[in-house]
C-alpha cells in the first residue's frame, strides 16, 4: 500500500472539510518523537488538510498534535479496556495494543464506541486498517489507507449509508471541526 494523494481528493469531493478546521500546533516530528511512533502519510496529509474532525456526527478522527505531552503519554492506556477482556477471553480477543509488537494503535473512533485504527505491522504506509468494534467480533483487517477506508464508508460503497446521507438530520454526511 503506496500513499496514494487521489484519495484525499477523493474524500474531499464526498464530504469537503469543515470551513473552519482545527488544527494542532505541535510538529509532527515532536508527537513521532513522544509517542516513539512515526504515523502514515495519508494520516498526515489528510489532518493538515481536514484538522481533527467528526464525519457524519458519528465518526471521529483524531488529531495527536492537539494533545499535551501527558495526554501523548496516555495513549498506550486507551485500549486498557480490550486488554482487560482478552486477559478474561483471550480465545476471543486476539489482538495485541499499541505498544505490543504489531499492536493496534487508535486514530479514531464512532460515538457507539468502535475504535478506528491501524495494526502497527510494518512499515508505517503498509500498516491495515482496524476496527475493535464493541459489538461483534473482530473483523479482519482491511489492506487499505486511512483516507481509502474513509472514502469506501463516506461514499457508501463500503457499507450501506442509509444512515449516512446528505438528507439525513441524525448523521449529516458532513465533516466537523472537533476541538
Amino acid at each position: 500500500m503506496a500513499y496514494d494523494p487521489t484519495a484525499l481528493d477523493r474524500l474531499s469531493s464526498v464530504v469537503p472539510p469543515s470551513a473552519s478546521p482545527i488544527f494542532g500546533t505541535r510538529s509532527w516530528d515532536e508527537v513521532f518523537r513522544v509517542l516513539d511512533l512515526r504515523l502514515p502519510s495519508d494520516y498526515i496529509a489528510f489532518i493538515e488538510r481536514y484538522g481533527g474532525c467528526e464525519f457524519a456526527r458519528w465518526l471521529s478522527v483524531f488529531d495527536f498534535r492537539t494533545l499535551t505531552d501527558e495526554q501523548l503519554a496516555h495513549i498506550p492506556e486507551w485500549m486498557d479496556y480490550y486488554r482487560d477482556l482478552r486477559e478474561d477471553s483471550p480465545e476471543d480477543f486476539r489482538l495485541a495494543m499499541w505498544p505490543e509488537p504489531g499492536g493496534f494503535f487508535q486514530w479514531g473512533s464512532t460515538i457507539d464506541g468502535d475504535a478506528m485504527g491501524w495494526m502497527t505491522v510494518g512499515k508505517p504506509e503498509e500498516w491495515p486498517i482496524m476496527i475493535v468494534a464493541r459489538h461483534h467480533d473482530e473483523d479482519s483487517p482491511v489492506q487499505e489507507t486511512m483516507t481509502e477506508w474513509l472514502v469506501g464508508w463516506a461514499s457508501g460503497a463500503r457499507f450501506g449509508s442509509w444512515a449516512f446521507s446528505a438528507g439525513s438530520e441524525e448523521h449529516p454526511l458532513i465533516c466537523e471541526a472537533r476541538d
